[in-house]
């Protein structure tokens, strides 16, 4: 059986007055279509006013725009990167300069407080009862009072940045005129027969600032990581 022509729907042919037609009948179209006046070429004798024209010139400008802002933010994002290099770049090597643990500690509580414009630095090696290293100038921490205190942050296994509670304040810096707000918390990956090889707890190096968002959870940490792991290699080579 054949079907009824009558009933089908007439479907006009595709022409210059179809388009037309279509176009004024349904004028959001470019606004459904903005990528397709891109790709328009649309001929204009020189001094008249086209819109179809003038909204290309427009996406282009504003094309343009983005472009400039994406280019002006990699600048920046570079020169960030830069400028962190350098400063760890100093720190890495005031650290390699150290002979001790000892020398080393100081030379943590001297320069990447400096280079990061941080309040205070501190590197800890942390004991099971509190037990002391046999070394002036060494900081310890006891292992339980460390995990409850930092809770999280004792397992992290990277650089984690973050606002501290008074608490953790008091026992990562107390010693402090200032109070600590905010601090990168930076583990230091020493395997377990090398801490009892050379007498020493787990490292962990921390970086406080007496203002709230100076360390936040949204900071990259790659330099940071990066002096983690340069200081887990220095320690091993060091006499306690």
């Amino acid at each position: 059986m054949k079907p009824d022509p009558s009933n089908l729907d007439v479907i006009e042919p595709l022409n210059d007055e179809t388009v037309s037609k279509y176009l004024i009948e349904n004028p959001e179209f470019f606004d459904r279509k903005a990528d397709l006046l891109l790709a328009l070429t649309i001929p204009h004798e020189s001094g008249s006013a086209i819109s179809l024209l003038e909204r290309q010139v427009a996406m282009f400008r504003e094309r343009n725009r983005e472009l400039q802002n994406n280019i002006n933010e990699f600048i920046f994002n570079a020169e960030e990167n830069d400028a962190l290099f350098e400063k760890t770049r100093i720190v890495i090597l005031e650290l390699l300069k150290t002979d001790s643990l000892s020398t080393l500690s100081d030379a943590v509580d001297d320069t990447l407080k400096a280079e990061f414009a941080a309040h205070a630095s501190r590197l800890f090696f942390i004991t099971e009862d509190g037990k002391d290293m046999d070394n002036d100038g060494v900081r310890t921490l006891d292992i339980t009072p460390a995990r409850e205190t930092l809770g999280k942050l004792f397992d992290k296994k990277r650089t984690f940045c973050c606002e501290l509670t008074p608490e953790q304040a008091r026992l990562l810096f107390p010693d402090t005129k200032k109070e600590i707000l905010s601090a990168a918390v930076i583990p230091v990956h020493l395997g377990e027969a090398l801490q009892e090889e050379k007498g020493t707890g787990m490292p962990i190096l921390v970086i406080g600032s007496d203002r709230h968002n100076h360390f936040n959870s949204s900071l990259d940490t790659l330099f940071l990581d990066f002096i983690g792991e340069i200081l887990a290699a220095h320690i091993t080579r060091l006499e306690a």
